[in-house]
């Protein structure tokens, strides 16, 4: 059986391999805090350390979730 990929088609599979890329996906949990004071900590798998100095981590997230609002 082959397997031919096209995006616009997506994968067709029963579950979508891109998380399986990278093992293990260490988890980030990133704190931030909203303009109220209240403060928000959440497990992210899709995060990396970007600079060493000055040191920069950065994240992304597939949802605009209470972290992403409290960074913005």
């Amino acid at each position: 059986m082959t397997h031919f990929y096209r995006p616009s088609e997506g994968h067709r599979l029963p579950h979508d391999p891109f998380n399986a890329i990278v093992a293990p996906r260490p988890i980030g949990w990133i704190g931030t805090v909203d303009a109220e004071g209240r403060r928000n900590l959440a497990p992210y798998s899709f995060f990396n350390a970007l600079n060493y100095s000055p040191p920069l981590v950065g994240f992304s997230s597939n949802a605009w979730k209470d972290t992403v609002a409290n960074c913005r």
